[in-house]
């Protein structure tokens, strides 16, 4: 396979690692955009540089593939554009914010490029060994699922856009939400018919809400209990326990994992999250593997919207 051109658009710090990632496998970061062309510089010191996207299009005739790495709000809009154009497109989570319509971009995609969610907690190695886990039936008939994605955040540890709304879609809920379901979907193999939930802000500064604790359950008998928080300490007992009746599967914060079944010990060591599931990931984009396109993505947005039209943020 010959070495893809890519257009990096949004020069953060998600637009450095999915730019670590592209060189990682031997591609190259032919163009980055960004309002600040100090920053887009900073991405690639090699890399063409514009301060828009039209401006990339029309100067770049050679770019096959591009990513999306600006805040949430943008994405829909410059996914669509870009597929429209005729690229492959890696958008960074999530591929729309709650209330955004679609259809523009799925249009776009019967004629153009192709889509390509930016979902990284499943390409860490203990995700894909769970879901394995699961489907091979090495866990039995799954009882419970309880996933505790909870952060400490200290103030400025993320930029402020993520708080504002209008410009994130919302707070934990879309933000960490969309990792949480997709990998229970994936895991559990299943789509998740939502129970009850909370939403609250543990910030007062902050306009959404900072912890979202979601009980949904599968289509059998699995009870899915999901909470979510950004939190001014560090919180204990986070990350993931699948438990079946045949054993349990747990998966850590820092990408460690173990399977404990019967007959079956298996387990893996903590990862660089910021490094190896981006490299792991643009390697499944440059693939096509299949899974992370727009409708496989969609019932999680749908899932997300359901819970803030019907849970008030306390």
């Amino acid at each position: 396979m010959s070495a893809r051109r890519v257009l990096v658009v949004g020069a953060g710090v998600m637009g450095h690692r999915h730019a670590v990632a592209v060189r990682a496998v031997g591609d190259q970061i032919a163009a980055v955009v960004d309002t600040d062309l100090a920053r887009a510089s900073a991405v690639d010191s090699g890399a063409s540089t514009y301060t828009s996207v039209q401006e990339a299009l029309a100067q770049e005739h050679d770019l096959d593939s591009a990513i999306i790495a600006t805040p949430s709000a943008g994405h829909l809009v410059q996914s669509t554009e870009m597929v429209a154009a005729g690229l492959d497109v890696l958008v960074e989570k999530p591929h729309r914010v709650p209330g955004q319509d679609p259809a523009p971009l799925r249009d776009a995609l019967r004629t153009g490029g192709r889509l390509f969610v930016g979902m990284s907690t499943r390409h860490w190695a203990g995700v894909k060994a769970v879901v394995s886990a699961v489907a091979d039936g090495e866990l039995g008939e799954i009882l419970t699922y309880n996933d505790r994605m909870q952060f400490h955040l200290e103030e400025d540890s993320l930029p402020g856009w993520y708080f504002n709304s209008a410009v994130s879609g919302g707070g934990v809920l879309v933000t960490n939400g969309v990792h949480a379901f997709d990998r229970a979907r994936a895991i559990l193999g299943e789509e998740l018919q939502f129970h009850t939930a909370v939403l609250k802000r543990v910030n007062p500064s902050h306009e959404t809400e900072d912890h979202a604790s979601v009980i949904a359950r599968t289509g059998a008998s699995t009870i899915v209990s999901i909470d979510m928080s950004w939190v001014p300490f560090d919180p204990i007992g986070t990350g993931l326990i699948v438990m079946g009746t045949r054993g349990t599967a747990r998966i850590y914060m820092d990408g460690s994992w173990s399977i404990s079944a019967i007959g079956v010990e298996r387990s893996g060591p903590s990862i660089n999250i910021d490094r190896a599931p981006f490299i792991s990931q643009w390697t499944s984009f440059r693939d096509e593997e299949a899974g992370f396109g727009l409708d496989d993505l969609e019932p999680t947005l749908e899932l997300i919207e359901q819970i803030y039209q019907e849970v008030p943020v306390v």
